[in-house]
């Protein structure tokens, strides 16, 4: 049994991969055994999609249509190819890793910024471009999208932001209603945002994010990233949040999984292993009893020894279910034993 199977029943379970991982031919064969779908981690944000060379080089001709380069994208949609194994795409627009030239005139970061009317035109087009890419190219691959990923921030819109300063809340709501004119059918559009279990931050996003985006018919899902720690949030917690965005009548998909872990101890490990078998226990449970329909859950990496978190935490983190080059951890048996 594999996670892949041990859950088909109720939803995909996928993974984080890199560029790192595409060279390893034992991870390769790792995703294909354990799981049903998968992300790339880094190479489908906006800065690689985004090509500076050509769009500086005649920003005048460019300057409402941005171009695309593809070949950061292209492995990871030809791997999907090959093993059979549909993918989350991560994600279309975000406030981070897209570089700041992009808000310029001119596509110049020394001038001074674009207005709003062509940062929407150029977001329209920029989704418009990758979607067109993806789907002519790539049909059925790619079976749901994180649109917009974190929007919110300190109880209000991210005021830092720059698609904020210039447009306001517009950019999100002109995000949605691209994607879903561009989208082929059956591509569900998430909103993905970290912390969503937290009390203040789910309530904004229900009111502010989700509930205008439903009226507009734009949105399927919510993404709940679930970076979690081993005392935060609670397995309530988590639930509650994950039965109030089912309530909206959205899908619910669990993103970015992982749960960082500083302690390698036997002791450690084994309260690691129990806390993903309570998670694992609240998703099925508010799946089989219709309260969210949750289709997707995604580890955040592979491997202890490849997460991010590490870097993230500026500590050695084992947050996942396997590690070394593909050793299943105890967390892997505690999740298993919820369906067996």
């Amino acid at each position: 049994m594999s996670l892949a199977t041990a859950f088909e029943k109720y939803f995909k379970v996928g993974a984080a991969i890199s560029v790192f991982d595409l060279q390893k031919p034992n991870r390769i064969e790792l995703l294909k055994n354990e799981f049903s779908s998968f992300t790339a981690e880094n190479d489908m944000k906006p800065m690689y999609w985004l090509n500076q060379e050509v769009m500086q080089a005649d920003p005048e001709k460019y300057n409402l249509t941005p171009v695309i380069s593809p070949e950061r994208a292209i492995p990871y949609l030809e791997l999907s190819k090959s093993i059979g194994i549909p993918m989350r795409g991560h994600t279309l627009l975000w406030h981070n890793q897209t570089p700041r030239w992009f808000f310029h005139k001119n596509y110049d970061e020394n001038a001074e910024l674009a207005d709003k009317e062509t940062m929407l035109t150029r977001l329209d087009n920029y989704i418009h471009a990758v979607l067109d890419f993806v789907q002519t190219n790539y049909p059925g691959i790619i079976y749901a999208w994180d649109v917009v990923n974190e929007v919110v921030d300190e109880g209000a819109f991210r005021e830092k932001s720059p698609w904020y300063q210039i447009c306001g809340t517009e950019f999100l709501f002109q995000a949605f209603a691209s994607a879903r004119k561009y989208a082929a059918p059956g591509v569900a559009l998430f909103y993905n945002d970290y912390e969503s279990a937290t009390e203040w931050k789910r309530d904004f996003i229900i009111e502010n994010v989700l509930k205008p985006l439903i009226a507009a018919g734009n949105i399927d899902g919510m993404g709940m990233q679930s970076h979690l720690i081993m005392d935060h949030p609670t397995i309530e917690e988590f639930k509650t949040a994950a039965e109030m965005y089912g309530a909206l009548g959205l899908q619910v998909q669990i993103t970015e999984l992982d749960i960082h872990n500083a302690d390698p101890s036997e002791e450690s490990m084994h309260a690691l292993a129990e806390r993903y078998k309570a998670l694992f226990e609240a998703m099925v449970d508010v799946k089989k009893n219709g309260k969210a329909n949750i289709t997707s859950v995604t580890f955040w990496n592979l491997l202890d020894e490849t997460s991010w978190l590490t870097g993230f935490r500026r500590e050695t983190s084992y947050p996942l279910l396997f590690h070394k080059e593909g050793e299943k951890k105890e967390a892997y048996y505690k999740v298993l034993e919820v369906v067996e």
